[in-house]
């Protein structure tokens, strides 16, 4: 009695430490949180993501959904702040995902709205939209009316940018009594109805609101809703042929005007208000001045790219670091089970020793044989499932690229035969056009140029290109983006060239001569700063 006593003393000296490390650790992971949460709302942000990913991953690996929940949706909200929308849209989904497994309908409608703010903000108002109704419909199920009203209003934001005031105009009329105590929500709410009203060209009732919510709107906080009302005032007085007093309108919202991001509405209103007043000199400086401000936000916006590629860099270094002490970490701990269980077996070895029971440790031997031999079959059987798994993914791998090879063969097929066709016709209107019977006849030259538009403008052409967007789904969106320069012709041209078709071809195609086919060559590579050393050729396989 008195040795079983020792034996279990021993285990509660042994696992106790472990047990005890647990309940502070996850301690520790709230104040990991709460100082990540610190930082970030004073723009410390490389050091604030440092802390969040850090409990993030202590969270994942002692399963703690609620910890690892608020460390993902806040480093989101870093990356958003930084304008790094990609990388929020990455963490905030990662969050969504915790929140619909494991926690309650609210952090589900937290992240929710997080994303469709962001898609907001990106323009992407299809998307936007989807989250918030999502949002929306599930707020039914929690009890809190504001909250309701809040995803309604963001509705009516959505639906006023789509063009869709009876739709935005519903949501603001549910939204309106939910949120009349809570004056920020509510103020969004008559922000949302002075747009919409503008939209559904109710100028009176617009200005009406507008001048009663513009004395509201003062302070930095309102400085963003400030711009907005001033703007929609310009537009309806603009509207209504009040130009001096729209001008007006116009000028407050340069005044009151901090983010450079309102700064091309501003100067498209002063231009256009300078143009109704025929200042067409002021007009023009001002929609040069819409020119500059769009690459200044785009020279920012490529500033805040580089910083926060710099800070993805510096986090994954930490995160190597991290790792690499979670490494030794579990090698500490790995020792001192191993040396628990060492206790252990030497504690039951003498129990068996004492009891002189060989025949039941013969038993327990031939278990322990038994389990390892059914883990082992086990295990190769899984291996064998992922081996056949992964023949079978190779193998639609190979059908895709198949299916794709034929699609590509059949569009160069459709390529050349319109070439060849084009060619004909060309050498029939050629041929018609140098005949001294046919030029003597008016009204039969007038046919044969009908004809010779026909090369110009080709539906089929049109056809061509819309399939080619099918077999080549993203080859037109991501030329574009690295070569926003790029014309509709330069694309076209560009497409010839990745289907291998000659100059010759592409020629006759595009209704051009071979030696303009090799100049747009040449002006098209300068486009795209190529260096001597690369082809077109080659860059165009690589996109």
């Amino acid at each position: 009695m008195k040795f079983l006593r020792a034996l279990v003393f021993l285990l509660f000296i042994v696992f106790t430490p472990s047990i005890y490390g647990q309940s502070i650790n996850q301690l520790e992971c709230e104040k990991l949180i709460e100082r990540g949460v610190e930082l970030m709302f004073q723009k410390k942000h490389v050091q604030s993501l440092e802390l969040l990913v850090e409990a993030a991953s202590v969270a994942e690996e002692n399963n703690w959904p609620k910890q690892e929940f608020r460390a993902l949706l806040n480093a989101g909200s870093n990356y958003y702040l930084m304008s790094a929308f990609g990388e929020a849209l990455e963490y905030y989904l990662l969050a969504y995902e915790i929140a619909i497994t494991n926690l309650e309908t609210k952090d589900e409608l937290t992240v929710l709205n997080n994303i469709g703010i962001l898609y907001f903000q990106e323009q992407k108002l299809d998307k936007a939209r989807a989250y918030f109704l999502k949002a929306y419909n599930l707020s039914f199920n929690v009890d809190n009316q504001s909250k309701h009203g809040y995803y309604a209003i963001n509705l009516a934001l959505v639906a006023n940018k789509m063009n869709q005031p009876e739709a935005a105009s519903k949501y603001i009329e549910e939204a309106k009594p939910l949120v009349k105590d809570k004056p920020t929500v509510a103020l969004m709410a008559q922000l949302a109805e002075a747009e919409n009203l503008v939209i559904r060209k109710l100028y009176e009732p617009a200005k009406n609101l507008s001048l009663k919510l513009l004395p509201q709107l003062n302070g930095e906080a309102n400085a963003d809703n400030k711009v907005f009302i001033l703007l929609l005032l310009h537009r309806i007085n603009q509207e209504q042929k009040n130009y001096n007093l729209a001008l007006q309108y116009a000028q407050k919202a340069r005044k009151e005007s901090i983010a450079i991001e309102h700064r091309e509405d501003v100067y498209e209103a002063l231009s256009k208000s300078y143009v109704a007043i025929k200042n067409y000199d002021l007009a023009l400086t001002y929609k040069d001045s819409v020119l500059i401000a769009r690459d200044s936000l785009q020279q920012i916006r490529n500033n805040a790219q580089y910083e926060n590629n710099k800070i993805k860099f510096e986090l994954q270094n930490y995160a190597h670091q991290l790792n690499e002490s979670q490494l030794l970490l579990k090698k500490e701990r790995r020792f001192l089970y191993i040396i628990s269980a060492a206790a252990v077996l030497l504690l039951i070895s003498i129990i068996w020793i004492f009891r002189n029971s060989l025949i039941r440790h013969q038993q327990r031997k031939k278990i322990t044989e038994l389990e390892l031999e059914q883990e082992k079959s086990k295990r190769l059987l899984a291996e064998k499932q992922m081996r056949e798994q992964e023949a079978i993914v190779k193998l639609e791998q190979e059908k895709l690229k198949n299916e794709l090879d034929i699609k590509n063969r059949k569009l160069t097929s459709k390529a050349l035969y319109l070439s060849s066709r084009n060619e004909l016709i060309e050498e029939i209107v050629n041929t018609f056009t140098a005949n001294p019977q046919v030029k003597a006849q008016p009204e039969l030259l007038v046919q044969i140029k009908e004809l010779s538009k026909h090369l110009k403008k080709n539906p089929q052409l049109d056809s061509f290109f819309t399939h080619f967007e099918d077999v080549n789904p993203g080859f037109t969106h991501r030329l574009l983006k690295d070569n926003p320069k790029l014309t509709q012709q330069d694309v076209r041209f560009i497409i010839y060239l990745y289907m291998n078709l000659s100059n010759n071809e592409i020629a006759s195609l595009l209704n051009i001569t071979p030696q303009s086919c090799r100049k747009r060559k040449e002006r098209i590579r300068k486009k795209l700063n190529l260096p001597n050393d690369m082809s077109l050729a080659a860059y165009i396989a690589n996109i």
